[in-house]
């Protein structure tokens, strides 16, 4: 199925519509929570991500009628910001590392300031908790390119530049950063899919340097170009989950049993 298809069949209950959503982008979902959430083990995450999928369901699918149905990533942003909230009462401020200040609305738009946007994303990501591995696959460059960038993270969070796995140092307090940045969007944000459009190069270069100049001066754009870079790049490593672990995702979905093919009298006659 294609993208559109099977949106179309979730919202109407489609258990191979569901399948197909599950399979695809569950294993996103769940590595999305490894590094937001890396608090919780395996099972848990599993759990929250299955809450996620619950809730889309309720009200005869209406949250799921809410998501973007023009396009996937568009679409896996706006889930992604979902299943963190619906996870968020898994994090406890309290289990947030306190060998390095906590980071505040005001404090990253103060490391962020004067910085070009590519070194903005490096440290926004870091910030979020992804090791400079990941973050090359993330941006398609080396994280060293924002060197300079790098020093001033250095001087406030320096323990954080020394990890090697994905995970948050903050998971309470990044996710309260991450609610303010949804919630401080204006008319004059550029829509997600322009950004869409720029990382696909279908935008001429005014189109661009307008929507990047006005991106290192807006926290929540900031996020938003961030997240579709984030999403891109676990949509393009995924997997496909097995089939036996779809089916236990879909246990607690209201999903209708597909309708057997009718066989006609000549064909059960003879085979």
């Amino acid at each position: 199925m294609t993208f559109h298809k099977t949106l179309a069949g979730c919202e109407e209950g489609s258990r191979a519509a569901w399948q197909g959503f599950v399979a695809s982008y569950t294993p996103t979902l769940l590595r999305l929570l490894s590094v937001y959430a890396p608090a919780c083990n395996e099972e848990r995450q599993k759990q929250v991500c299955q809450e996620s999928l619950r809730l889309l369901c309720a009200d005869n699918f209406r949250r799921l009628r809410t998501l973007d149905h023009q396009s996937e990533r568009e679409c896996i942003v706006h889930l992604r910001a979902f299943l963190l909230e619906t996870g968020a009462n898994q994090l406890d401020p309290a289990a947030d590392n306190r060998n390095a200040p906590e980071p505040t609305p005001d404090t990253v738009k103060d490391l962020l300031k004067g910085l070009p946007l590519i070194h903005q994303l490096v440290l926004f990501l870091k910030l979020a908790g992804y090791s400079d591995g990941t973050l090359e696959g993330i941006l398609r460059i080396s994280p060293a390119v924002a060197q300079s960038a790098l020093e001033r993270l250095e001087q406030k969070y320096g323990v954080i530049l020394r990890r090697e796995r994905d995970e948050g140092f903050w998971p309470a307090a990044w996710l309260n950063l991450l609610r303010h940045a949804w919630a401080e969007g204006t008319d004059a944000c550029p829509p997600l899919r322009q950004f869409v459009r720029i990382l696909d190069g279908q935008t001429d270069w005014n189109e661009k340097e307008s929507v990047e100049k006005h991106t290192v001066g807006c926290l929540h754009c900031l996020e938003r170009w961030a997240a579709l870079r984030e999403v891109t790049h676990w949509l393009r490593e995924a997997t496909p989950l097995p089939a036996d672990q779809v089916d236990v995702f879909l246990s607690d979905l209201p999903v209708k049993a597909e309708p057997r093919a009718r066989t006609s009298l000549l064909k059960w006659m003879f085979g």
